[in-house]
């Protein structure tokens, strides 16, 4: 029998949770026991079990951490401990940032992949945008993969023209405050395993056979995240 995974169970419980408080608290207000306006100002505990939540869920950790202490913060100002300010949160942020990045090095390390500096020559894609624009075309016919970093800034990659080397490649995309817009052959698969954090992945493309059968299918995987930015990948 095939097991669910974690965080199907563990959003269940979340929502189950959230569910139920509603439930005491309004049950607890008709009875007159206390008053539901009184209640209310607890609702950034939902938050923070979200949080918990998602921390229990190895891929979306950071995410969950960020939840957390909003969650925590939101909470303590509803109950008069603590201001919540944008210039106490745009430090947090900035952090979560910081924490995000080592995060993903990290992860890429254990996987055998953490050498993200990528290829180098002339099949390799290392571009990085900071507070600028990139543009670029590549037709390469030995692609290797690489990384793409769009920190306010964005990033513009044609690799209709390329080729893989061997059957996939792996390409690093972080779009901080930032997009990126990768264009790939219709003959390619691409499989997005990137996260989206006050963000997004976005894959519009579509597969087309290739006409000759005995070459083997070219795969394009792309990793990273999208901390308030944006990838798109298309055709």
């Amino acid at each position: 029998m095939q097991r669910k995974p974690l965080n199907s169970y563990g959003w269940g419980f979340a929502w189950g949770g959230v569910i139920v408080f509603v439930g005491v608290a309004l049950l607890l207000d008709h009875l007159g026991v206390v008053a539901i306006d009184g209640l209310w100002r607890f609702w950034p505990m939902i938050l923070v079990l979200a949080g918990i939540v998602n921390i229990l869920d190895e891929c979306r950790r950071i995410w969950g951490v960020m939840l957390l202490a909003a969650g925590i913060l939101l909470q303590l100002e509803a109950l008069n401990l603590v201001r919540v300010t944008w210039a106490l949160l745009w430090p947090l942020v900035v952090i979560s940032v910081g924490l995000t990045l080592m995060w993903g090095s990290i992860k890429a390390r254990k996987a055998g992949t953490g050498r993200v500096e990528s290829p180098t020559g002339p099949g390799a894609l290392n571009e990085m945008a900071i507070f600028s624009g990139v543009e670029k075309r590549v037709s390469s016919k030995n692609f290797t993969g690489g990384r793409l970093v769009a920190m306010f800034g964005g990033i513009e990659i044609d690799l209709w023209q390329a080729n893989i080397e061997g059957e996939e490649a792996v390409l690093h995309v972080d779009a901080i405050f930032g997009g990126v817009e990768i264009r790939v052959p219709d003959t390619w698969i691409v499989s997005s395993e990137g996260q989206g954090i006050f963000g997004g992945y976005s894959d519009s493309t579509h597969q087309r056979p290739v006409s000759d059968g005995s070459q083997p299918q070219k795969t394009l995987i792309i990793r990273g995240m999208a901390l308030f930015g944006g990838v798109e990948i298309r055709n």
